[in-house]
């Protein structure tokens, strides 16, 4: 049933006609956007108090959005008309948010499930509300526990077996670790000195002034030898007579001096004789000089002409020092190289000897028998051949032997890699005899090898787990204590290294006597 009312028909007549409408009949009514009725919102509300007293059916066409607005306004329903559904959220929203009278209006007027869902979501709201606010003013107190941590060294002869081997169930009880065969090449090289090597010196030469500041003349012979702060050796061709002097007035005499073959030290001069203008020297064997310098010589030009040239000739015994030289170095070094060389990561190697093969595969010299030359260079072509295992494989034993070994209590918090050795003075091998999955002719391909191997561990209590009821019991025993109280109760459990407690906003010295207030936590 629709109804309509122009602008010309009274309210009166409105009102009169809603009260005789059916309370079964559904009826749509429309009204002239230009009548009386939206000057003033009491026509609407008596409107509402008829409908609402005769339980009818009737829903409002809006012409206008002033027209809906008063509707919903005084709560009359309004004949809902097609929207875009993001158009009617935001619409929604916007009356929740800022309009929360005509939102419950409309909702009410509905009489969907939806309206008791919200108004039930927003008393939980409220109460949820409520309950964070009195969190916020009740005291609480958060403790926070280190765990203690207990070191210790483990030492099991792991069984190293080969990568790929077939059988291994039944043939190894023990716990055993799958290791790998890795190789490297590598060119060492050395030089030596030839052995029958001559050297032939020229002597540098230069003139020097002697100054004498003592009051003795001294007459020296040829060949008196002058010393440099190095040790080299000058020495006078021909005989020297240096007159006597005063000690605020030093005679002077100059001398032409020549270096010596070898210095103090017995090693050739040669170049080294080239000194600077203004080096000094002191008269060995002679005290005033050599002791007391009062008798001194001053170069006073730059020497020159010093030199060394050195002649050998290769031989066949050079060859075999080189090459022993060589072999030797290759061995002596091996397990530096190899560990320095090995750029694996994630991987460890065995530095033994017995576990490392070394073949020097060509030794090469550079220089034949004859050759005139005063050094003599080799290089060595080595491989070496080893043995390694993966790190994920070395730990993951070591977790399963803590495991089987410790208490249900106790759970291991982390392996310390940098201590992990291999006691190689017991090592131990057997020989396999079984299938592989592939060729391996390389070092340890077919053996067992029983290598006691040591790492230190860090373990402590599994608070996870906590078997003993630890936290639990620190709650219960700490409520409505003092911090210092808590502290020191704290102290008494040997698990635990340190504690640290927060008593939130408003602080105190006293923990909270109830006990919901109070967190433990375990800090990782």
């Amino acid at each position: 049933m629709k109804l309509f009312f122009s602008k010309t028909d009274s309210i009166y007549k409105i009102l009169k006609i809603l009260e005789k409408i059916p309370s079964n009949k559904q009826v749509e009514i429309a009204i002239d956007s230009e009548h009386a009725f939206f000057d003033n919102q009491r026509w609407g509300r008596q409107v509402q108090e008829i409908i609402n007293t005769r339980q009818l059916n009737i829903v409002f066409k809006a012409e206008k959005n002033f027209n809906r607005t008063y509707f919903e306004q005084v709560g009359l329903r309004v004949l809902e008309q097609k929207q875009r559904p993001i158009v009617k959220i935001l619409r929604t929203l916007g009356l929740f948010l800022f309009d929360s009278k005509r939102f419950h209006l409309l909702t009410q007027n509905k009489q969907q499930y939806l309206t008791y869902l919200i108004f039930g979501l927003e008393v939980v709201v409220g109460l949820a509300l409520l309950w964070v606010v009195l969190l916020f003013f009740m005291p609480s107190a958060t403790v926070t526990l280190l765990p203690a941590q207990n070191s210790e060294d483990i030492i099991y002869n792991f069984r190293y077996y080969p990568q790929g081997f077939q059988g291994l169930s039944g043939v190894i009880r023990q716990l055993s670790i799958p290791y790998q065969t890795g190789s490297i090449r590598y060119q060492y090289q050395m030089s030596i000195s030839t052995d029958n090597i001559h050297h032939i010196s020229n002597p540098s030469e230069g003139t020097v002034k002697i100054y004498n500041r003592t009051p003795n003349k001294f007459d020296l012979l040829a060949n008196t030898k002058f010393i440099a702060s190095d040790g080299t050796i000058f020495v006078s061709r021909e005989p020297i007579s240096i007159p006597a002097g005063a000690p605020d007035k030093a005679s002077e005499l100059k001398v032409k001096l020549t270096a010596s073959e070898y210095d103090e030290a017995g090693n050739l001069i040669g170049v080294r004789g080239n000194i600077a203008r203004g080096s000094k020297l002191t008269i060995k064997n002679i005290k005033e000089s050599y002791l007391l310098t009062k008798i001194w010589a001053e170069a006073i030009e730059d020497f020159k002409g010093g030199s060394t040239t050195s002649l050998g000739i290769v031989s066949e015994k050079d060859h075999a020092i080189l090459r022993q030289k060589l072999t030797d170095s290759v061995y002596q070094n091996k397990l530096a190289t190899v560990k320095q060389q090995f750029q694996q990561k994630n991987a460890v190697v065995f530095l033994s000897s017995p576990l490392v093969k070394t073949t020097i595969e060509n030794i090469i010299i550079d220089g034949k028998i004859g050759d005139k030359a005063t050094s003599l260079k080799g290089y060595a072509q080595v491989s070496f051949s080893f043995l390694y295992v993966n790190w994920e494989d070395l730990m993951n034993a070591f977790s399963e032997y803590v495991r089987a070994r410790q208490a249900d209590s106790i759970h291991l918090i982390s392996i310390d890699p940098n201590s992990l050795s291999f006691l190689y003075e017991n090592l131990k091998s057997e020989t396999l005899v079984a299938q592989f999955s592939g060729e391996n002719s390389q070092i340890g391909s077919n053996a067992l090898y029983i290598l006691p191997t040591k790492v230190s561990i860090l373990q402590g209590y599994d608070f996870k787990r906590d078997i003993k009821g630890i936290l639990p019991s620190i709650k219960n025993l700490v409520s409505g204590k003092t911090v210092s109280e808590t502290q020191k109760l704290i102290q008494s459990y040997p698990e635990i290294s340190s504690s640290s407690i927060d008593l939130g906003l408003f602080g105190g010295d006293r923990l909270p006597t109830v006990k919901s207030r109070i967190s433990v936590k375990v800090s990782e």
